[in-house]
């Protein structure tokens, strides 16, 4: 894939053309993230199972933003962790991430019934047993077992000891 996309540029290099304008390069650019997502999205089909991780934030302009990764075994047995979104939202309530999860598993051709876990933070609208994406998803897909991101505990830890130094 990465020597399709290099020869692709060389090519587009050589043309007289001069695309230049920030509508084509946006749509150059898109085009070839799709590219990208569709082979990842392969890859991660052919490997099977897959655990998704998902953490929200607020940016700079305070839009609420999900980040999508899914995490699968390849066939030799090597953990993949693939980002395959990015999404902004107009809210973090448990219902709208939870459809924002579901319609990109459904944009990647990935089925729900072959995710084996679950991993967000431990705020309420995504770990929250009854009302939560985890429980939501649990529904769905009671094999998708549902894991405290121990990444994100960490840093919850160091941070404060960072600060006292």
């Amino acid at each position: 894939m990465e020597n399709q996309i290099r020869q692709f540029l060389r090519g587009w290099r050589r043309k007289k053309e001069k695309y230049t304008t920030t509508d084509i390069q946006n749509e150059m650019l898109q085009v070839m993230a799709l590219k990208i997502l569709r082979d990842v999205a392969a890859h991660i089909r052919e490997d099977g199972f897959i655990l998704i991780m998902v953490d929200e934030t607020t940016d700079q302009s305070n839009r609420e933003q999900v980040v999508i990764v899914n995490r699968h075994v390849d066939s030799d047995l090597n953990v993949q962790e693939e980002f395959i979104g990015l999404c902004t939202v107009p809210s973090i309530d448990a219902a709208t991430l939870t459809s924002v999860i579901l319609d990109t598993l459904v944009r990647m051709n990935m089925s729900l019934s072959k995710c084996r876990g679950q991993c967000y933070d431990g705020a309420s609208n995504m770990s929250g047993a009854k009302k939560g994406v985890a429980a939501n998803i649990t529904k769905q897909e009671p094999r998708a077992i549902y894991t405290h991101c121990y990444g994100h505990a960490l840093n919850l830890a160091v941070v404060p000891v960072g600060d006292m130094l």
